[in-house]
């Protein structure tokens, strides 16, 4: 008896019925656990539902009949509500005072009134068969008794355990039933099985012309052929790899001499594309200073050009005064709108001309840092803020104002020049990218010793623009990426960015975004790292 139950275990068709029995027992374990759950849930829901409107409609009329002073009426409406028998609906209904004296009680012989149940513990009342539930009577807003009645639910819990026991029993007899017909098929599929793994043992031991009996048309059958076909074509190929052998020596060399040609050109390839990747970073950078200097000139065309109009207008008024003083007809009025206009015209002088002092020293500034990688140690406010007019110069067609937030006390050993190309860039991008169809917005520049590391510097570029894609966020600082292509992005200034805060700053870059903006996080050293030979052009 044990060997056949072990026999019948190592079947295939015993451990499939095993694999079914285990997986039906679960799923009916689910199924009976969830429905009880599900049960109990709107069992529960039903009482709560059933307390909520008793309480409503015995609150309304208890109120309403104390108010009067008619608890008659009221004791006449509540017997007509309660229920011949205690199994279903209101048992009882009391009325107490303020001083707990009981006004109004319908409970049967008397008897002492039932303590209120937990109802934040419902279940425990429902198993008992009566949920006793009491409520304040409140009469404009001030407790003047209190009402306490009995809701009886044991034909609702008997009537749900009858139809649990009844869903049970159909549950397992469809069980029993699959299972049969599971166990009926699955044992003509064992069968054939097995008729097929004694021919395949006579074909794995070399006897190739084995063929196996196909019966019938399902699947099984289209397997056994197949099989059949496979032990010929293994045949086949038996004798297509001994000749196949022959050869193969001369087509690995073959393949090894066309291979390393490959590689050569590949090589040759990636030299070439590394030089014209470095002249497209140094045109970018060309290009970057070529439009600096094109936009520092005509924003020093207004306050020259300014200037250069009130020189023309005090030589006339000069001229008329002049003449006016060699004819002898000088009027004291007219000497007083002469020094007037004089005043006028001094202060316009000195606003252009520090204006355009102002773009000037920026611009060399900026130039100077740009042209050379020297090294200096320099404050990082005073940086920034030489370099704000110039940056304003690409935003000057947008309302975006700038904010720089920098402790005036922070320095660096560092390469400004790389700085200013880093944060030129960044200003750009978030130009271009960040603000594009909007006319306003907000950049904010930050900078602050890092708490984890005392010798760190987090500079933190932030702008509140329409934000990076998800997609877009991990390809931003690979080269010649842009979503602007031929609309004025090359996709070249945040590789730049990158390579210079990497290769040349010593430190890090990293980018966060959402829908409310960009925001770049760099981290550099307060000693940048001493820049070797070479690095520079990285």
């Amino acid at each position: 008896m044990n060997n056949a139950i072990q026999k019948f275990l190592h079947s295939l068709i015993g451990q499939f019925t095993l694999v079914i029995v285990c997986s039906f027992s679960f799923l009916i374990f689910g199924v009976i656990y969830d429905g009880n759950r599900t049960v109990k849930a709107a069992l529960l829901q039903n009482v709560k539902s059933s307390i909520d409107q008793t309480s409503q409609l015995l609150n309304l009329s208890a109120s309403t009949s104390l108010a009067v002073g008619d608890l008659s009426t009221v004791q006449i409406f509540f017997k007509e509500l309660l229920r011949d028998d205690d199994t279903n609906g209101i048992s009882y209904v009391v009325i107490g005072g303020d001083d707990g004296i009981l006004l109004v009680n319908t409970l049967r012989d008397k008897k002492v009134l039932p303590a209120p149940s937990d109802l934040t513990h419902l279940e425990d009342a429902i198993t008992s068969g009566i949920v006793h539930v009491r409520n304040p009577i409140l009469l404009n807003q001030q407790k003047i008794g209190f009402l306490q009645f009995g809701l009886s639910v044991k034909n609702l819990v008997g009537a749900t355990a009858h139809e649990q026991r009844n869903s049970l029993i159909r549950i397992l007899s469809i069980l029993l039933l699959i299972l049969g017909i599971i166990f009926f098929f699955g044992r003509r599929f064992s069968m054939r099985l097995h008729d097929m793994a004694q021919a395949s043992q006579e074909i794995a031991s070399g006897n190739y012309q084995q063929m196996i009996v196909v019966t019938g048309r399902d699947e099984l059958s289209v397997l056994m052929d197949q099989f059949n076909l496979m032990a010929f074509q293994v045949s086949k190929k038996i004798q297509e790899v001994t000749e196949l052998n022959l050869s193969l020596e001369t087509r690995v060399g073959e393949r090894t001499s066309d291979l390393a040609q490959a590689n050569r050109r590949l090589e040759a390839n990636l030299v070439s594309l590394k030089s014209t990747q470095e002249k497209l970073i140094q045109s970018e950078k060309l290009a970057g200073l070529g439009s600096l200097v094109a936009g520092v000139a005509h924003e020093l065309n207004t306050p020259i050009g300014n200037a250069l109009t009130v020189v023309s207008t005090m030589g006339d008024k000069h001229t008329e005064l002049r003449r006016s003083l060699q004819e002898g007809t000088i009027k004291k009025s007219k000497l007083e709108q002469y020094v007037k206009m004089l005043e006028d015209a001094t202060h316009l002088l000195e606003v252009n001309i520090v204006r355009a002092a102002e773009l000037i020293r920026s611009f060399k500034t900026i130039a100077v840092n740009q042209s050379s990688e020297k090294r200096a140690n320099f404050t990082l406010r005073e940086l920034f803020v030489a370099l704000e007019p110039t940056l304003r110069l690409q935003s000057k067609h947008k309302a975006i104002r700038f904010e720089i937030d920098v402790d005036e006390e922070l320095r660096l050993d560092s390469y400004p020049g790389a700085l200013t190309q880093v944060i030129l860039n960044l200003y750009g991008n978030a130009i271009l990218h960040g603000f594009d169809g909007r006319d306003e917005g907000e950049i904010l520049l930050q900078a602050k010793i890092e708490e984890a590391n005392t010798g760190l510097i987090k500079i933190i570029f932030s702008d509140d623009g329409v934000g990076i894609s998800s997609e877009n966020k991990s390809k931003i600082f690979n080269p010649f990426f842009t979503t602007k292509l031929g609309q004025g992005g090359s996709g070249l200034g945040l590789h730049i960015s990158f390579n210079i805060v990497n290769n040349i700053l010593g430190g890090s870059i990293k980018v966060e975004s959402n829908t409310q903006g960009s925001q770049f996080v760099i981290l550099l050293p307060v000693v940048a790292p001493i820049l070797m030979m070479g690095d520079a052009d990285s």
